[in-house]
């Protein structure tokens, strides 16, 4: 009798966890609109997730950054989309079997940008330059679905109180997303998709805010997270029309290439 009260109980959790979680909200900006945040900063002048590009879109009047870090082999965490060097720098290998040292002096936007190539920025040096009122959405990047690596030095960080700005994190890694969710639930944490295939994780992971790929958005999401009070924050959003649209329906956050964004 007793085992078949506790396994009906743990069937009733199992389903409360699934269909009637609720998010726990928490409001990117105490405006009506959208809050708009720079994606890897402003790349006309400089190169993508360098101080200079963060620098150019709090200049062009954006008081929120997305950003990307990763972990080196040494556990410095940088600034970067890949972990490939040869994507975007003059390097040679993996970042996250290089040591800082050997990275510091390598320049950024080789590509994109050669005549005002960066060096690679440590977060740190982000986190002391950029003003303490712009909002961080700070995405973790991981090599593999258990990589951890660079979400546990984050945490050292947060627990050290050395992030002064309000921020959130977010991920692709649904393993990021319920390591912070379990472990860490004083940090705001978005999952990012770009298919929909992994949608149904959602509802276990409970994460704070939904980041999908904007051409993802149709009635049904919407009115999912209608349904557990999840604020939704899309990527990449450039056009003015699909900006406009964003502001009409409720949607909490855009991330955006879009100097322009910021004035619809």
């Amino acid at each position: 009798m007793i085992e078949l009260i506790l396994y009906s109980a743990f069937v009733l959790l199992l389903v409360r966890h699934r269909f009637f979680w609720m998010a726990r909200h928490r409001e990117l900006s105490s405006k009506d609109s959208p809050l708009i945040m720079a994606h890897r900063g402003i790349k006309m002048n400089a190169p993508e997730n360098t101080i200079s590009s963060y620098k150019e879109a709090i200049g062009a009047g954006f008081d929120a950054l997305e950003l990307d870090i990763l972990q080196t082999k040494d556990g410095e965490l940088i600034c970067s989309h890949n972990f490939d060097l040869e994507r975007e720098t003059n390097g040679v290998g993996w970042a996250q079997h290089t040591d800082y040292s050997k990275l510091k002096d390598i320049q950024m936007g080789v590509y994109t940008h050669p005549q005002n190539t960066q060096t690679i920025a440590k977060l740190q040096d982000v986190l002391n330059e950029i003003p303490k009122n712009i909002f961080l959405n700070i995405e973790i990047k991981t090599h593999s679905l258990f990589d951890l690596s660079a979400s546990k030095t984050f945490a050292r960080l947060f627990k050290r109180s050395e992030i002064k700005h309000s921020f959130m994190v977010s991920s692709f890694n649904p393993v990021v997303v319920a390591f912070f969710r379990l472990f860490y639930s004083k940090i705001s944490i978005g999952y990012i998709l770009k298919n929909i295939t992994w949608l149904w994780t959602t509802h276990w992971l409970h994460p704070d805010y939904l980041h999908p790929r904007a051409d993802l958005i149709d009635n049904e999401l919407l009115q999912m997270s209608q349904n557990h009070d999840l604020s939704l924050n899309l990527w990449t959003v450039n056009t003015l029309p699909a900006l406009e649209w964003c502001k009409q329906n409720n949607i909490s956050g855009i991330i955006s290439d879009n100097p322009k964004a910021i004035h619809v």
